[in-house]
């Protein structure tokens, strides 16, 4: 085995484009034009991906009575090997209890494509499975898209990229690699020794790889990474195959961390509003039971009072994190049914921005499905009022009512979710003989006891986590409910200098919202004016002529980290880490003390909607071992973890 792997995170978006167009070839099979292979040999396309990778990986065997097994794959296509493997999972009853599969693909296909593709293979009864395939099929968008099969047991994670560039940025621990990609001759890239050496970090012990090539740098390549690897006569035409297994002789890394399961499907989750529920509604999806604690009496409390909330998507022509995050969450939002999809439009201050924005779209290169710009004419058609400039239109951007969201999740998980209002939690301290954290009320009475608990409740999770770290800033904001004739229509989103979103009730608009230091709840008729200065300036309108139909709708506090980021993940065990502070602050590398079964998700700040989406997949991702749901250098940049360094470094 060779030396260390540095295993840097190269460039996001580093060689991903979407498919050029699918072909066929003489024979009937789907043809690449531009690598000049075939995607599958058409005849016997289901056989081979059977025969070579899920018995060649030796899938049944391995995932048999397990609680989750993961594949990982290079080279989606046309998805051959993922049908064949969830084909398998369906088809064994000693199957594991959840399956990820996580595929990469530099060139995705677009959606015809890839329905004319699998419609060119041989019927094998996978209709339904196709059929959601290609329902779920996402936008060619660079980064991570997720989609659900049998009932949610069976995710498939997409990650659009190259494969040099997407593997080091995987937070994965496979149990089996499938190696799909074109052949050594046609896409070298594929198959190189770097390239090895990233997915031998991302294995675990004695994980199974298996691919169709046996070209002898291949070979080389995958034992230099530490795999042994055995050459076997091939199938569908071809000489040989090669299946091998992760046992290096010595490794210079530690294995991919694999959390154990908590000694029981139990979480308490503190607070109620749009985080909590949602990450409640995550962790019953998965299997758990939740305790939903709030000191209200009823759910749905603070910022989630709001009559409505949008998405507050970030563009940046360098796609930077906060970027990526927003349009991560944006496509792995759970919604339900009381979202409205009714999207974004966010109007140009003048010409100046027309030109920014026209340059960001052009480096970008985002599907116009996903957004685009339009001109004032356009801008209006779409918004159903008469606006004074173009902008940006984000049609995939939703608005909801919170109260609505929140019933949503709860009902659907049925009682799954048990919520406790009243339940103010003064302590919330971990048992070490149990290994459960135990909320207790003022009067030292405990609550819930679970050996997960998650902090949602906002300014209060600082206090109840005792993390001095997160500088938590409080800032109140109100929000005012307008009806106005010129803006009575209004059925998207609109951004700006302010916001405006339809409530769907007697033509009245939301509009917001204001930012200051204040501590009073009660609403103030200048913040009202303020608001209204600001939408009068997107729109070219007077607000003293808003005024007569403008009343205060709700008055809350925003609180927010100094980076804009949320705070979603394991909580620091900030006492031991000042213990170890010497040896922390000598070796970046060495990870931050965590407090065992302890989760945030808070500091949310005016992004409620698109951080509680990002929360409700990331939180049980963490705490069930599963393939992360955004990069892992998304996953450091969201760490309630990330600033205790540098506080650690401030008290030397």
């Amino acid at each position: 085995m060779t030396g260390p792997d540095p295993d840097e995170i190269p460039d996001a978006a580093a060689g991903f484009a979407p498919h050029r167009g699918l072909a066929f070839d003489a024979t009937g099979a789907p043809f690449d034009p531009v690598y000049r292979d075939v995607f599958r040999n058409r005849a016997g396309a289901w056989d081979e991906s059977e025969a070579v990778f899920v018995d060649g990986c030796r899938v049944r065997e391995r995932w048999r009575g397990a609680e989750r097994f993961c594949v990982l794959e290079l080279g989606f296509g046309l998805g051959v090997s993922f049908l064949a493997t969830l084909a398998a999972w369906r088809a064994d009853p000693a199957r594991c209890r959840a399956l990820h599969f996580v595929s990469i693909e530099a060139h995705p296909l677009s959606r015809e494509d890839l329905s004319r593709g699998l419609a060119s293979l041989p019927d094998r009864g996978l209709a339904e499975d196709i059929a959601a395939l290609l329902a779920g099929w996402p936008l060619p968008l660079p980064g991570l898209h997720r989609l659900r099969f049998a009932g949610g047991a069976v995710t498939l994670t997409l990650a659009f990229g190259e494969a040099a560039s997407t593997v080091p940025r995987l937070a994965v621990a496979a149990d089996a690699i499938y190696l799909d990609g074109f052949a050594l001759s046609r896409n070298p890239a594929m198959w190189g020794p770097a390239l090895m050496r990233a997915l031998a970090r991302r294995a675990r012990p004695d994980a199974r790889l298996a691919t169709w090539s046996a070209a002898g740098a291949v070979r080389e390549a995958l034992a230099a990474a530490g795999f042994e690897v055995e050459r076997l006569p091939g199938v569908g035409g071809k000489r040989h195959r090669i299946e091998a297994r992760w046992a290096p002789r010595w490794r210079s890394w530690p294995p991919p961390p694999e959390p154990p399961l908590p000694t029981r499907r139990h979480a308490i989750v503190i607070g109620a509003g749009l985080a909590g529920a949602a990450v409640a509604e995550g962790f019953a999806r998965r299997g758990f039971t939740v305790d939903l604690l709030d000191a209200r009496r009823a759910p749905g409390g603070e910022g989630s009072l709001q009559p409505v909330i949008a998405d507050h998507l970030h563009l940046s022509p360098d796609d930077n994190p906060m970027a990526r995050l927003t349009r991560a969450a944006l496509l792995l939002r759970a919604g339900g049914g009381a979202m409205r999809s009714c999207g974004r439009l966010a109007l140009e201050s003048g010409p100046d921005d027309a030109v920014h924005n026209s340059a960001m779209l052009a480096r970008l290169a985002f599907p116009a499905a996903f957004v685009r710009r339009v001109e004032r004419d356009e801008a209006s058609d779409i918004a159903g009022v008469a606006l004074p400039r173009g902008g940006l239109w984000l049609p995939g951007c939703a608005a909801v009512a919170p109260a609505h969201a929140i019933a949503n999740w709860l009902a659907r998980s049925g009682d799954a979710i048990r919520f406790v209002g009243g339940a103010r939690v003064e302590t919330l301290a971990r048992d070490p003989s149990s290994g459960e954290w135990i909320a207790r009320d003022p009067a030292g009475r405990a609550i819930a006891a679970a050996p997960v608990a998650v902090l949602a409740n906002a300014g209060d999770a600082v206090r109840l986590a005792a993390v001095e770290s997160l500088a938590v800033r409080r800032v109140r904001g109100q929000t005012t409910c307008l009806h106005d004739p010129l803006l009575a229509g209004l059925r998207t989103v609109l951004g700006g200098d302010a916001y405006a979103a339809p409530t769907g009730i007697d033509g009245r608009i939301l509009v917001g919202a204001s930012f200051d230091e204040g501590e009073s709840l009660a609403p103030d008729p200048r913040d009202d004016l303020g608001n209204l200065r600001r939408l009068g300036r997107m729109l070219d309108r007077e607000p003293q002529a808003m005024l007569p139909g403008a009343i205060p709708a709700a008055v809350g506090f925003r609180f927010a980290l100094p980076d804009r980021l949320p705070a979603v993940g394991p909580l620091p065990d900030e006492a031991a880490a000042r213990a170890a502070a010497d040896a922390l602050l000598r070796n970046d590398k060495l990870p931050i003390p965590l407090a065992p079964g302890l989760y945030g998700a808070f500091a949310f700040g005016s992004r409620g909607l698109l951080w509680a989406a990002l929360a409700a997949e990331l939180l049980p991702a963490i705490v069930c071992g599963e393939p992360a749901p955004i990069e892992r250098e998304l996953v450091a940049a969201v760490s309630p973890s990330r600033l205790l360094r540098r506080r650690l470094r401030r008290a030397r």
